[in-house]
């Protein structure tokens, strides 16, 4: 029974890990996006072009810069 439990908790702290792992990833990656898209503004790119550069929606950046 107790084998049981610890096989459980383990699994449960493994998928915690995973899903924090991802996360981890996928707000590195938000990050990374904001700077460039900030960069590129800075240095007088219009949303429109990166939009067209990155293949992405105006919308999205302008949601990812106004998160951040």
């Amino acid at each position: 029974m107790c084998r049981a439990l610890d096989e459980m908790f383990e699994e449960s702290t493994n998928r915690g890990i995973q899903m924090g792992i991802k996360q981890g990833i996928e707000q590195g990656i938000a990050l990374n996006q904001f700077e460039v898209y900030q960069t590129m503004l800075d240095k007088g790119f219009s949303v429109k072009a990166i939009a067209s550069i990155f293949s992405v929606s105006e919308e999205s950046i302008k949601t990812l810069l106004m998160r951040t």
